[in-house]
């Protein structure tokens, strides 16, 4: 029997269910103190939406329901900003900052030792204004007189609230803050946009100004996009006195403040954090090109003021460059799993950051020609996130030799020699012998990567031995290893012939949506992946749906339902399905009815290499039971588990005091907890 609601109460029963959604949003989202299981949210979240969808009268904006589902804009509106957005003034060194403070106490006419040092967040800066503790308005920082109107996207990221919290908020107040893409994330991210043919981001920076600007906001959700708040664009905060506590009332309101942060009260303890942020930057999940040091006093801040372009109360310390200068010796290209040719550069090796790069991304032909790059060339070499070495664009003190020449694209595959394709809108390059070795090769590494089906121990070397030996030769021929295929190759003696096969074997109870992203579909990622193994529930289904029922499924648009359409109907893809059949894959979906959540309102964060996991092993593990999987310690981390050769996780929960266990330890507690049950 459905529930029924009296009708009277079904006002009552709405703003309930709003109240209890968004007070686990935000204890999930920004303070990271879950409250209730994924399970019970979505089953609130549902109900919500039947009731509003049966009432839509009692629609209201600050509704979590009215985080996605707007129609796509075609443009973006300009929004004036109330407050101009100024840009920041700059300092490199401890000396200069030093002048800084002379210049601020010269100004206004007292000693200044009180200040808030911040975190510069190479992301997004965005404004948001609430009504009556509503957001009405979300905008882009533009110019900083005015930016985009992108409220709809900015609703799509979990840690903005759409309604704040408490009840002593302005009736009118502006909120600033950054939006940033998480570095965990990124290069994933990229891959996956690679292996469907589309262009990826340069840095961090790029992808979230990209999933900012996407006209339809369904697209900016798909996004793992977060956000922290630093200040107000109104001076009617000023009573409250200083930066650290218009921090602390950010907090109160619900909003998601840096909790790396830090009060000073004498200058010269910002020398040594200086130096220690510039060394431990790259173990940060963002990506941050300096510091920000502001004058705690509002009223210091009212009294300095602001030039045109910058506020005299603030500055930032600029880290030193990300980018290095070496010589272009060569370009070559690689061949990816779709086909996509992708052409890098061959450099003069040079240290950036304490890595030595000898080669870099050049994307496509078409960011070569742009750029105007030649093999001879001095070129500017950028860790995008600090990770993935990029050309940037010619050294300005590039003198071009004589002997330099432009880059083509070879007209043939460099593994097959089938004759390469570009059509006119597309700018990659594509080899599209659906038989090429390389294209194989690739496609069973991506099978069995960490994102797919996870198979330890076949990695790119292990796997072109295999395929160079005949012993595979497609997906299925994996499952057919026997231990006599490799007692005979070099590297394998009996222990990790074992281990290999172990590791095949596990790999057959990997989720089915798992198997669905490793197949390597056009388009097809992890996310979709999901999404169709939630409205078919087996693989037979997906092959037997039709155009439509594809088409129906809310998140995949026409290109992605074409592509998937157009590889299920291929011959050779239906006998690959046949065969995995008789793998013992697991290509139904599982139940989730009997699912534990042990790990409820855990944070874990993990360091080092696990015995008996992988890192996405127990990422998955700590997820089905409940628990959330974090990036880096903070002071909600619930456990840290620490493995061989653990880094400076260890030494930050030890500052924080977070329990440190091992493995063991960690499997003993879930199978303690599963026993009380």
């Amino acid at each position: 029997m459905e529930n029924f609601i009296d009708p009277k109460n079904i006002k009552q029963k709405i703003d309930d269910l709003r109240e209890k959604l968004n007070s686990s949003n935000h204890k999930y989202y920004v303070l990271e103190q879950p409250d209730i299981t994924d399970q019970e949210y979505d089953s609130m979240m549902r109900e919500l939406i039947d009731l509003e969808q049966d009432n839509p009268e009692l629609i209201t904006p600050d509704s979590p329901t009215q985080r996605i589902g707007s129609n796509p804009s075609s443009t973006f509106e300009q929004v004036i900003h109330k407050n101009e957005m100024l840009s920041l003034s700059n300092v490199f060194n401890f000396s200069e900052l030093v002048e800084w403070r002379e210049r601020c106490e010269k100004q206004s006419h007292k000693k200044i030792n009180e200040f808030v040092l911040e975190e510069k967040i190479d992301g997004l800066a965005i404004s948001l204004t609430y009504v009556s503790g509503i957001l009405t308005i979300g905008a882009t920082r533009g110019n900083g007189k005015e930016g985009e109107n992108i409220t709809e996207n900015l609703k799509t990221i979990k840690s903005i609230p759409i309604k704040l919290l408490g009840e002593d908020y302005p009736e009118n107040i502006e909120i600033r803050g950054e939006v940033f893409f998480p570095k965990s994330q990124f290069d994933d991210f990229n891959d996956e946009r690679e292996s469907e043919g589309e262009g990826i981001y340069s840095n961090t920076r790029n992808a979230a100004s990209g999933a900012l600007r996407q006209i339809d906001a369904r697209e900016t959700a798909k996004r793992p996009l977060d956000a922290f708040f630093y200040s107000v664009g109104d001076a009617q905060v000023a009573s409250l006195g200083t930066q650290k506590e218009i921090l602390e009332k950010l907090r109160l309101w619900g909003l998601k403040t840096n909790p790396n942060t830090l009060f000073i009260d004498k200058l010269d303890q910002i020398e040594p954090i200086i130096e220690e942020k510039i060394q431990s930057r790259s173990n940060l999940d963002y990506s941050i090109d300096g510091l920000v040091i502001k004058v705690n006093s509002v009223q210091d801040q009212i009294i300095l003021g602001s030039t045109s372009k910058d506020p005299r109360w603030a500055t930032a310390i600029k880290f030193p460059s990300t980018q290095v200068v070496t010589k272009l010796n060569d370009i070559k290209v690689s061949l990816g799993r779709t086909g996509v040719v992708t052409p890098y550069a061959v450099l003069e090796p040079v240290n950036l950051e304490g890595v030595t790069i000898s080669s870099a991304s050049l994307h496509n032909l078409d960011y070569i020609k742009s750029k105007d790059i030649r093999v001879g060339d001095l070129v500017v070499i950028e860790r995008a996130g600090d990770v993935i070495p990029k050309v940037v664009k010619i050294a300005e003190n590039n003198q071009r030799a004589a002997n330099s020449y432009e880059f083509k694209m070879p007209n043939n595959c460099p593994t097959c020699n089938s004759q390469l394709v570009k059509n006119e809108n597309d700018p990659f390059t594509r080899c599209i012998n659906s038989e090429c070795p390389d294209q194989i090769k690739r496609l069973l590494e991506h099978y069995c990567s960490k994102s797919c089906v996870d198979i330890e121990g076949l990695g790119e070397g292990i796997i072109k031995q295999l395929f160079d030996n005949q012993i595979i030769k497609s997906i299925t021929d994996i499952y057919k290893i026997e231990p006599e295929d490799l007692v005979n190759l070099e590297g394998f003696a009996e222990k990790s012939i074992n281990n290999l096969i172990n590791s095949i074997e596990k790999s057959k109870s990997q989720p089915l949506s798992r198997i669905i992203h490793g197949l390597g579909i056009p388009h097809v990622g992890a996310e979709i992946s999901e999404l169709l193994v939630a409205n078919f529930g087996s693989l037979d289904s997906i092959f037997s749906s039709t155009h439509e029922s594809l088409q129906d499924i809310d998140g995949i648009g026409p290109k992605i339902s074409n592509s998937i359409y157009d590889w299920i109907n291929i011959e050779k893809n239906r006998d690959l399905i046949n065969e995995l059949k008789n793998t013992g894959l697991n290509l139904e979906n599982s139940t989730q009815e009997n699912r534990n959540y042990t790990l409820a309102g855990e944070n874990i964060c993990i360091t080092g290499q696990l015995k008996n996991y992988s890192r996405q092993g127990i990422k998955d593990l700590i997820k089905s039971l409940g628990g959330k999987f974090q990036s880096s310690v903070t002071s909600k981390t619930s456990y840290l588990i620490a493995g061989e050769n653990g880094g400076s996780k260890i030494k930050k929960a030890e500052e924080l005091n977070i329990r440190i266990i091992e493995e063991e330890e960690f499997i003993s507690i879930i199978n303690q907890r599963e026993e009380s049950l």
